[in-house]
């Protein structure tokens, strides 16, 4: 969950909100865009443009950044991206990026260069960083300006800051015209069981659940916690069984939450040290994390399910 959200803060180099006014114009039809060098044989960089594809789940894309050591010697070299969509880095198996904040509500991540960060001199490497969006695809382009990436040498420091925008491709794979891509800001999350408690492994209780994200607001991991749980009693694990578990607090399991998903897991939970106990109700609570916050639901009220760990005797 994003490095189960403790992570380091840090503020990278801003440009000025008419400079990404002018990217969001232009989006649509801009080449790669390279920042500025200061002199011939100072080191520079360069960006691919960014362009998400439709897929059965969301849109998918990366954005490839390439260093290029003009100096007379070796140099180390690192960058930090800005994502232009909150929580849209997916950390696919081309990316070598590891948590460093969140700017205006977007994720930053500081990479590394593949085989290695040194360059020789006259020496170019190309890093890529892949993103994707779990929103429901169009059948129009859209736009979402905000990114930023900013390379590092670490002998001389910054060489610059280059915006970038998401351009996302239309189902009939058009990019020209966007529209600007509007997420939401309240989740759209739900909970209800799926079924009746029955007996699990290990002495626990298998109540099953059914989650439904029907937004596409910010999430880095969706919870569930159980509250008034008796003596004796926690959840042990998850079903499928890849849901970190804290205590009363377990991880919807399968990952992040497309948007209209709806998926049926289930919570081991031991019985509690008094049988009699079976019968106190428990709720538990879904909640969506990003970074360190709870992102605000648009209805509340269907966040909570409320059941017993007693079996029917039907």
């Amino acid at each position: 969950m994003e490095d189960q959200i403790q992570m380091l803060h840090k503020t990278g180099t801003l440009l000025t909100a008419a400079l990404l006014g002018l990217t969001a114009t232009i989006g649509g039809a801009g080449p790669a865009a390279a920042a500025p060098s200061a002199s011939a044989d100072a080191p520079t960089f360069s960006l691919s443009r960014l362009v998400l594809e439709p897929t059965e789940r969301g849109y998918q894309g990366s954005l490839r950044v390439t260093i290029t050591n003009n100096s007379d010697s070796t140099q180390g070299f690192y960058f930090q991206v800005r994502e232009a969509v909150a929580g849209s880095f997916s950390g696919g198996v081309e990316s070598r990026c590891e948590s460093d904040g969140v700017e205006e509500g977007l994720l930053v991540r500081t990479c590394a260069l593949p085989r290695g960060n040194d360059l020789a001199p006259g020496e170019s490497r190309r890093a890529t960083v892949e993103f994707q969006v779990l929103t429901t695809s169009r059948s129009y382009p859209m736009i979402a300006a905000g990114g930023l990436v900013t390379a590092y040498s670490y002998e001389t420091g910054s060489l610059g800051t280059v915006p970038f925008s998401a351009q996302f491709r239309s189902l009939d794979g058009k990019l020209a015209r966007p529209q600007t891509y509007v997420q939401d800001t309240q989740a759209n999350a739900s909970v209800e069981l799926a079924g009746p408690v029955t007996d699990g492994p290990e002495n626990t209780r298998r109540v099953p659940l059914r989650v439904r994200y029907a937004g596409d607001a910010r999430q880095l991991a969706n919870s569930l916690t159980a509250t008034q749980l008796p003596a004796g009693s926690t959840i042990r694990f998850t079903e499928p069984f890849d849901g970190p578990v804290y205590g009363p607090q377990a991880f919807v399991p399968g990952g992040l939450l497309m948007q209209g998903e709806e998926r049926e897991v289930a919570l081991f939970i031991s019985r509690p040290t008094d049988p009699a106990d079976e019968s106190t109700p428990i709720t538990v609570e879904l909640a969506t994390h990003y970074w360190n916050e709870i992102v605000p639901d648009v209805d509340p009220s269907d966040n909570t399910v409320t059941f017993n760990l007693a079996l029917s005797t039907s």
